[in-house]
């Protein structure tokens, strides 16, 4: 098929990713599988009876990517807040750490938010973190965290309070649990309200770019 093809790239910085991390120039591709990493084109194409399609990178980067043919970059996009993915904490100390290095780069007032793609039972305490671990964390931004599209969902002190100012207001406890169901819908709710078209921009760019840092390149 067309992803079987004879190719040449070339005049680039080419990760390949092997144990050492080598970046070469030059790769060839013949029939789909990898034949030449290295330094040399002239090498390189000697690796073929008939001419191969050759690709001058001018000096770009090439990496290898994944193609992914199922995901919601749609959905992420729209997903209130500075969404934060978990799906590589498992604790919640880990969540601490995400969660801190990711409201540094939140503006004052913004959400920083967990909208699904987890679960608890990942975590070494089995449950969401508390108010007050979410304070520790995050002392300077509201957080939310809600596990799939209908709870249950922890916010801080922060969050707690915007929460409790809504007209209908989720019922939260004093550590920051939000039950599943209404409650949970209630708070996610008022936060999609609040969602401006440059948010839905903003969060589109950012699932792409954590895509692209766990190696999937292409959407489809």
């Amino acid at each position: 098929g067309a992803l079987r093809g004879d190719l040449v790239l070339y005049n680039g910085d080419i990760h390949t990713m092997n144990a050492d991390n080598a970046v070469v120039s030059v790769v060839a591709i013949k029939d789909g599988s990898i034949v030449y990493v290295g330094h040399n084109k002239d090498d390189a194409l000697r690796q073929y009876q008939l001419a191969p399609a050759v690709i001058n990178l001018q000096g770009r980067i090439a990496i290898p990517g994944l193609i992914d043919c199922h995901n919601h970059i749609v959905l992420l996009g729209n997903r209130p807040g500075y969404h934060t993915p978990l799906e590589n904490a498992y604790s919640i100390s880990d969540v601490q750490k995400i969660y801190k290095e990711r409201a540094a780069a939140v503006p004052p007032h913004s959400f920083v938010t967990t909208i699904g793609g987890f679960d608890p039972n990942q975590f070494k305490e089995v449950r969401l973190p508390t108010l007050a671990e979410l304070d520790t964390a995050v002392p300077d931004r509201p957080a939310f965290i809600q596990v799939g599209f209908s709870g249950p969902s922890a916010t801080n002190t922060l969050g707690k309070a915007i929460f409790e100012a809504l007209e209908a207001p989720p019922v939260i406890l004093a550590n920051g649990s939000i039950a599943s169901g209404v409650d949970t819908g209630k708070a996610l709710l008022s936060l999609r309200q609040n969602l401006t078209f440059e948010d839905r921009k903003r969060s589109t760019l950012d699932a792409m770019a954590y895509a692209a840092s766990v190696g999937v390149t292409t959407h489809l």
